[in-house]
């Protein structure tokens, strides 16, 4: 699955407003969302670009077939489930680790402190005998979920950089 939608206009700066573009990819079972903030011909953009996730939030004039809720969405999904076959934990360790962020500033490593958060709750290793960050591990993306992606509006004009 490959799909780009415009979300719409989203201030970049003074009265200018450039398209928020983002792009789904799904491949063997791995979904990745990029995006990017007023893509123009020569390869640069207004705005930010790769995961810049506040991008559709900050959209204040949407494209046909999008709103604030469903901009929500998008990012609520983006956050969730981008790269999902790179997880360093299993679901049940990532899981957990949801429900109790772990905040790391250079140069503390954030692995080094999940892990041990994860030890004192006892799933380091999990009730499978998985180390977090022994191998990169997949957590399938939910039917629904990939419906909803592919069923949201494809890019009302063109992207200038073709494909993000």
């Amino acid at each position: 699955m490959y799909k780009i939608c415009r979300i719409g206009l989203a201030p970049t700066g003074g009265k200018i407003r450039a398209s928020v573009f983002v792009a789904i990819k799904m491949t063997d079972g791995g979904l990745s969302i990029t995006g990017v903030v007023g893509p123009n011909q020569a390869g640069g953009c207004r705005g930010s670009c790769g995961q810049c996730r506040e991008a559709p939030l900050e959209v204040t004039g949407f494209a046909d077939g999008w709103n604030k809720a469903k901009a929500r969405k998008l990012v609520e999904i983006w956050d969730r489930w981008h790269l999902n076959d790179m997880n360093a934990g299993s679901a049940v360790q990532m899981e957990w680790m949801r429900n109790n962020p772990v905040e790391a500033v250079y140069p503390e490593s954030h692995y080094v402190k999940a892990g041990a958060a994860l030890a004192a709750a006892g799933l380091n290793p999990d009730a499978d005998g998985y180390k977090y960050g022994s191998a990169w591990k997949r957590e399938d993306v939910p039917q629904e979920v990939i419906d909803w992606l592919m069923a949201l509006p494809d890019a009302d004009k063109p992207c200038p950089w073709g494909r993000l």
